[in-house]
This record gives structure tokens, C-alpha cells and sequence, in this order.
């Protein structure tokens, strides 16, 4: 009996877990503490990357599935280089680079034994969802029925909220709103399950003398169930209790008397702001332009391009054109300028490969190009010619038996017509009256 090569992995007795489990959900997740640890940090990084929403962030998620129970061991960042915006919105080379990653994932000795069980980001300026290009992004690149998204939104201090998506039975995502949503464990909470064995170890210690001035300290210690390591000298040997260095008290210099020298530095600070200012006019001069913000997302067999219209390359051209490549065949589409203010256009695609390529030049002549790519699967074939003629001949018949049906209508109308005059004859000739019979 051959051995694989990459055995399932099996997590240490020591791995704390949390578990998600909802009512409508397939899929039951454990998720690892130390993971949400990570996970909280990469999210609070981001957060804090900007004074107003931070930046969002995301990754793949690691681990095992058995039946309807998923395990998440490890996480692995997912580059984004945010060409459009603070959100989580991928570019073509970021999802080039997505996929090179979970190729290379693959020969991670840290990630033996595990696969690919989904993917996390954070939503700073919205709630706990699945936008759409969040739902295309799962779709391509973790499409398995047991491969699940998790959307975390962070808070002050440190706290976040979350939620799992996972597909029913049917393939189809909840994407407005999670099925369960739960708070990331307190940051306490977590260290405390996870140094369980140095607290058997401290306990297993000679009791520490309690240190005078030092009461307060030592109840909130006690209150919250860790033990206490005391300031005094220990052997260099034992590493466990940090010994604290003791600091020699400072030395005041003389005040010195006051140089006349601030005719210097004032004609120093002027050089200072006079190449500040040359500098900041050749950056403005040299700046990378603004970014279009194409896009195209797919709509019931229609490829919807959109773009920014308050893009300044928008905004200052005088013609636009869109280059759109599906499979083997190429369009030419010119935009005029009002077709540019209103930024959208809609296509019919017919391959599940499509390059877009938009181009707007301005009045001076400079050009401003940028290009997006769908992948996804084919449209459904069209029905052929044969089954189109025969319907044309089926709906040809259908209408010849409505006319005759409504001919003969009419001609049993007349005969009515006729019965009828024929009968107010014969009553008029025997002196019938009608009003009293």
C-alpha cells in the first residue's frame, strides 16, 4: 500500500479553536484562535493605514475538510495594490499574482497536509456582505462547495465583528448578510488559553513573597486568573522572570548662553522652503495621472464595462474608444463624450475570456489607457438554425388556424343573421305578434 504525500494534517492537543455552527448552514467551521489572532492583526494593520476607513485586506485561509466540517489551521496575506481605491478590489495583476500564489502555496513546508479552504477580508465602509466583486472573486478562485468566505469588520480598540458565507446544497451564496455573525475573541482571552502551560508551570513554583507597594498589582493579577511573577533577582539561568535593569539617575547639562545666530538659520529654513516648494511643483509635474477605474462585471450573459466619469482623463477628453477582445473576435467601439460622462457600456459576450481596453485622449493629444479581463465560462449556445426555422413554420400554422377559426365565426354569425330575418318574415306573414307570444 503506497503512502501519500502530503498526509492530512493533524493540529497539537495545545491548538485552541472556536466554533461556527448555523442552523441553515451545510458546513460546520472550526476556526483556530491563533489564526484570528493573525487575522486581526493584518485587518487592524489596514485599519489604521488611513485617518478615514483604512485600507481593506484579505488573505487565504488553510486547513482541512471532512464531510461538512472545515478546519482552519493558517492564513496566508493576499497582495492587493489597490489601483482602485482603498477597498479590496482586485486589478488583473492582482488576480495574475492570487493565482501564482495558491500555486506556490502548494510547496509551503509550513502548509503540509493542508488546501486551500477559503479566503477572508475586511469591509471598513460597509457591513458584513458580499459585494459583487467580492462574489466573483469566490467564484473563480475558490469555487469548491466547501471552500467558504469570511468578511470581518473591525472597531475601535481592537474589537472586531465577522461573519462566514458559505453555498447551500444548490451552490448559491447568502451574500447580503451572513448566516451567523460573531465577535473575534477578546485579545485577553486568547493569551490566556494559549499560555495555559506556563501558568502549570508557574504554579508548580515555590509562592512568590509579595513585594511591598505592590498590592494593587498583584489583585488584578489574581482577579483575572494569571499568575504573578514578583521583581526580584533571579538566577541568570531562568529566563521565565525578567530581571530589570536599573538606570543611572540623569545629569543636567549647564545652560549655555544663547548664540547669535539666527540670521542663519532663518536663511537656512528660506533655502529649505524654496526647494520644498520646487520640489513639490516638479512632483506635481511628473505625478502619476489618475486612474480610469475600468472595470467589467458579468450580468446574465451581458459583460457590463464601467469606469469612472469624474476621472480627470475622463473629464478632459474630447474622445474615447473601447477595445473589446472576446476570444478570437475584436470590436472597435468609438465613445463620445457624452458616452464617456455617463460611464457604463454594455456588451453581449460571447466567450468567457474577454479583454477590455479603454483609451481617452485629451484636447492636447496625450492618451490615457487602461485595460481589465473576465474570466469565467462560456454564455449557453444560441439554438440552431433548423430549431429556429421549425418554429417559424409551427408559429406560420398557428396563425393560419386562427384566421380559419375566426372565418368560420363570422360565416356562423351571418347564418344567425340570416335565420333570424327569415324568422321576423314568416311572424309578420301568419300575424304572429311577437310581444305578446
Amino acid at each position: 500500500m503506497s503512502v501519500p504525500s502530503n498526509p492530512p494534517f493533524t493540529p497539537g492537543p495545545d491548538v485552541k479553536f472556536g466554533l461556527w455552527a448555523a442552523p441553515e448552514s451545510p458546513l460546520t467551521l472550526e476556526y483556530s484562535l491563533v489564526v484570528i489572532e493573525e487575522i486581526r492583526h493584518e485587518v487592524a494593520e489596514g485599519y489604521q493605514r488611513l485617518s478615514r476607513g483604512g485600507i481593506e485586506v484579505g488573505g487565504v485561509l488553510y486547513g482541512t475538510h471532512e464531510g461538512n466540517t472545515v478546519r482552519i489551521l493558517a492564513m496566508r496575506p493576499i497582495a492587493c495594490e489597490h489601483a482602485r481605491g482603498p477597498g479590496f478590489l482586485f486589478s488583473d495583476k492582482d488576480r495574475m499574482n492570487l493565482h501564482e500564489q495558491l500555486l506556490r502555496d502548494k510547496d509551503d513546508p509550513y502548509l503540509v497536509g493542508m488546501e486551500s479552504v477559503g479566503w477572508f477580508l475586511s469591509h471598513t465602509r460597509s457591513e458584513i456582505l458580499l459585494n459583487e466583486s467580492d462574489q466573483e472573486i469566490f467564484s473563480i478562485f475558490f469555487p469548491s462547495p466547501w471552500q467558504v468566505a469570511l468578511v470581518v469588520h473591525p472597531g475601535r480598540n481592537g474589537a472586531m465583528r465577522a461573519g462566514f458565507f458559505v453555498r447551500d446544497s444548490e451552490g448559491a451564496v447568502k451574500s447580503e448578510q451572513s448566516l451567523l455573525e460573531f465577535n473575534f475573541p477578546d485579545r485577553l482571552q486568547a493569551f490566556l488559553e494559549r499560555g495555559a502551560d506556563r501558568r502549570e508551570r508557574s504554579e508548580r513554583r515555590p509562592p512568590a513573597r509579595r513585594v511591598e507597594g505592590e498590592p494593587l498589582a498583584r489583585e488584578r493579577f489574581e482577579r483575572l486568573d494569571m499568575p504573578v511573577q514578583e521583581v526580584v533577582p533571579q538566577p541568570a539561568a531562568d529566563e521565565s522572570v525578567p530581571v530589570l535593569p536599573s538606570f543611572a539617575r540623569p545629569q543636567l547639562l549647564e545652560a549655555r548662553p544663547a548664540r547669535r545666530g539666527w540670521l542663519w538659520l532663518a536663511g537656512w529654513a528660506l533655502v529649505l522652503a524654496v526647494g520644498a516648494l520646487l520640489g513639490l511643483r516638479w512632483w506635481m509635474a511628473t505625478s502619476t495621472p489618475e486612474p480610469i477605474s475600468l472595470s467589467v462585471l458579468e450580468h446574465d450573459g451581458q459583460l457590463m464595462v464601467s469606469w469612472n466619469p469624474a476621472a480627470r482623463p475622463v473629464v478632459d477628453a474630447v474622445s474615447g474608444t473601447l477595445q473589446i477582445i472576446d476570444g478570437a473576435d475584436t470590436q472597435q467601439v468609438p465613445l463620445s463624450h457624452a458616452q464617456l460622462a455617463g460611464g457604463k457600456f454594455t456588451y453581449l459576450r460571447k466567450s468567457g475570456d474577454i479583454e477590455v481596453r479603454m483609451t481617452v485622449e485629451n484636447a492636447s493629444g496625450a492618451k490615457t489607457e487602461e485595460a481589465s479581463r473576465y474570466l469565467g465560462r462560456p454564455p449557453e449556445a444560441p439554438q440552431s438554425s433548423q430549431e429556429l426555422a421549425d418554429l417559424q413554420q409551427r408559429r406560420v400554422q398557428l396563425e393560419a388556424e386562427v384566421q380559419r377559426l375566426r372565418q368560420e365565426n363570422n360565416a356562423q354569425a351571418a347564418r344567425i343573421q340570416q335565420l333570424e330575418r327569415l324568422l321576423r318574415v314568416l311572424q309578420s306573414r301568419l300575424g304572429i305578434d311577437t310581444g305578446k307570444q
